[in-house]
């Protein structure tokens, strides 16, 4: 409805004598507003909608100020002292000498001795301090077996304390049974504590002679250090 047709229909009806029907036209010419009606009931609630993309990431705070350094800590206690290494002497052989069985094998060469003294005479070391001393040995031997059989048998020899008193103090042998006139090595370390002005000495301990035998150079060597 225009606003022409709207203007004749109000004034037709202006002086309507049915009063409800003139109402109603009136209203409606009107735009009249009836009383609300009641609430209606609350609708479902919708579903969750996607959720948005994650925003940027906010520039890094700056860093705060250095703390103040602590108190240094006590000193700890002193550890135990290491080992000493202040004795030491090294032998060696370049002989083919014959060494009889329960004799002391002799080298005849001192390489280094420092506080330890050897004797090439009678085969003997003498430690300077009591402590505890490390020894190493080789020895290249070759089996004097006059044994008409010929029968194969291992050499061995042994490290002997001989003062003040005797006691066995190591024993190695060759890896195998040597046959007449074969060669082997024989080789060991012992870790043993000593009182000053002890010695040692290293004797044939096999069941025949035997006779060293220079390998390239060196028939036999030996070294030991005091290690506490």
């Amino acid at each position: 409805m225009n606003q022409e047709e709207y203007n004749r229909l109000r004034d037709r009806f202006e002086d309507c004598d049915d009063c409800c029907i003139c109402e109603v036209i009136k209203c409606l010419c009107n735009n009249c507003t009836g009383p609300t009606g009641p609430r209606g009931a609350t609708g479902v609630t919708g579903p969750t909608g996607p959720t948005g993309a994650t925003g940027v990431t906010g520039p890094t705070g700056p860093t705060g100020a250095t703390g103040v350094t602590g108190p240094t800590g006590p000193t700890g206690a002193t550890g135990p002292s290491g080992g000493s290494f202040n004795a030491a002497a090294m032998v060696h052989d370049e002989s083919n000498a014959i060494v009889p069985v329960n004799e002391a094998i002799k080298p005849t060469i001192t390489n280094l001795s420092n506080g330890i003294t050897y004797d090439s005479t009678t085969g003997e070391f003498m430690v300077p301090q009591t402590g505890q001393y490390l020894i190493n040995w080789w020895f290249n031997v070759r089996s004097k077996n006059t044994n008409i059989e010929c029968e194969p048998i291992a050499l061995g020899i042994e490290l002997h304390q001989t003062n003040p008193g005797f006691n066995l103090i190591a024993h190695s042998s060759t890896h195998n049974k040597l046959s007449c006139c074969d060669t082997g090595t024989i080789s060991g370390n012992a870790l043993f504590a000593a009182n000053a002005n002890d010695k040692f000495r290293f004797v044939n301990t096999s069941n025949t002679d035997f006779q060293l035998v220079p390998n390239d150079r060196y028939s036999a060597s030996f070294s030991v250090t005091r290690i506490n």
